[in-house]
């Protein structure tokens, strides 16, 4: 039907990966009088100066997410919009020569009215010479944002307001927004509409995508009592839906919240598409029944909208820098604090610690610091692979930065493990570091500041 506008006549481009020239790419538009699921998808065939490119030698990217022929069976979850432009990237080592190529393009489209074998043959090729445009260069996969929650001193503090807030994302670049719910929402659960628009006003101004909506769960209304699984479901089921109205299409579940009350919320995040995500959080580890029995459900469900959201927190190799010069201005004797960081680093167990802290005439914070440094968690940045599937969004837990490196936390080694095995999502910036030096009078640290060098360091990474 629309067969002379199916190639868009402004794209053909080289295609640039990690300073590599990979391929070319070029856009395309459904010929249907209507948009379609992926799923329908039956074939495309580009012939460039006389040499053919068939499926299996290109990928399919449409609304940003690129996909190949073989993801692209049974997927119904994602649209092709009527008259949007999708690209088919073919790969092509070394791209084409600058000037003029003649394109033929053969398009498919698998249509079968309703339950009856009505097969409405869709298919259309058309020719077209184009010249070489500027080269196109494949962003990262892996996109940068914050969780406002690195701000929340100079929030609370009334120093930074929400716009603030989200403004320092976007002057360095990092542009999905984490909101705490209960910290940053007026009126909470049941904020104003105009507050809403605003929000949304926020967005378009900075450029700024909602990522992930952090919801919490009081379990006990009365002391002593758990919250029934039917009051606990409704919660769940209150932040989805604000989750959504606020445009949100993740949502952060604590990790206390057990399988049982995700799979009775499961059919309102399908109502409002929202993907939870259960958050591996230090004391809790990869690898474990506690996450595996998560991942089997959603291995036996074939679910889309759960997943799991790690913290980078249950990557801590060495101990806290910052909470062992706390500790010492406490009192702790740095010797001790010393030995202590290195048996944590070095694996040993908390009760072999304490055991030999307890001949060196520890006082009362050398106890407390030997308790404390092994609170955190250290998991293998390579088992973060068997995960990769199921991981919706990460949190970028930092709690300091010192040239250019977080100390505590093996960052590149972790970026390492998501870039080889193709992980696409955002990482959130998570500063957690602003409350050990509350014991420090007259003197905080700059969020603004520790947030962009962490940021820079993911930039990096990336």
């Amino acid at each position: 039907m629309f067969d002379k506008y199916m190639i868009d006549g402004d794209v053909l481009q080289n295609v640039e990966q990690d300073g590599e020239v990979i391929g070319f790419r070029i856009g395309v538009r459904i010929v249907y009088y209507r948009g379609v699921v992926l799923a329908v998808i039956g074939n495309f065939e580009v012939t460039l100066d006389g040499v053919k490119y068939t499926k299996d030698q290109m990928t399919f990217t449409v609304n940003e997410n690129p996909y190949t022929f073989d993801q692209m069976i049974g997927k119904t979850d994602e649209h092709w919009g009527f008259g949007d432009v999708a690209y088919l990237t073919i790969l092509k080592p070394g791209g084409l020569s600058k000037g003029e190529h003649e394109m033929t393009v053969l398009e498919e489209i698998r249509v079968v009215y309703g339950l009856m074998d009505m097969m409405m043959p869709t298919s259309a090729r058309w020719s077209k010479k184009m010249i070489l445009g500027d080269t196109y260069v494949i962003p990262p996969r892996i996109k940068r944002g914050v969780s406002l929650y690195s701000y929340q001193q100079e929030y609370y503090l009334k120093e930074m307001d929400l716009e603030a807030c989200i403004k320092a994302a976007a002057d360095i670049s990092a542009y999905g927004i984490e909101i705490i719910s209960e910290a940053m929402i007026p009126d909470f659960p049941n904020p104003p509409q105009p507050w809403i628009d605003r929000w949304f006003d926020l967005m378009d101004k900075y450029h700024t995508v909602p990522t992930c909506y952090d919801a919490f769960m009081d379990g006990q209304i009365y002391p002593g009592k758990f919250i029934s699984d039917e009051e606990a479901v409704e919660v769940m089921e209150r932040d989805i839906k604000l989750a959504s109205r606020m445009g949100f299409k993740t949502m952060r579940v604590l990790c206390a919240v057990p399988l049982r009350i995700i799979e009775k919320a499961l059919p309102c995040a399908e109502r409002y598409n929202i993907v939870m995500g259960i958050e591996v959080h230090s004391p809790f580890k990869l690898a474990t029944p506690w996450l595996d029995e998560y991942v089997d459900f959603i291995k036996k469900t074939g679910t889309k909208h759960f997943g799991i959201i790690p913290d980078f927190g249950i990557f801590v190799k060495n101990p806290v820098k910052i909470l062992e010069k706390k500790h010492i201005r406490q009192g702790a004797n740095p010797k001790i604090v010393e030995y202590v960081s290195r048996c944590y680093s070095e694996g040993r167990s908390a009760e072999e610690t304490m055991a030999a802290v307890k001949t060196m005439s520890p006082n009362e914070e050398d106890l407390f610091w030997t308790k404390e440094a092994f609170t955190y968690t250290y998991c293998d940045p390579k088992l973060l692979a068997g995960y990769i599937p199921y991981i919706i969004h990460i949190h970028g837990k930092m709690y300091e930065m010192e040239n250019g490196v977080e100390p505590s936390i093996p960052y590149a080694k972790v970026i390492d493990v998501l870039k080889e095995n193709n992980w696409a999502g955002y990482i959130s910036t998570e500063y957690e570091g602003q409350r050990h030096y509350h014991d420090i009078p007259d003197w905080d640290v700059d969020s603004v500041e520790m947030v962009r060098e962490h940021q820079e360091m993911l930039r990096r990474l990336i």
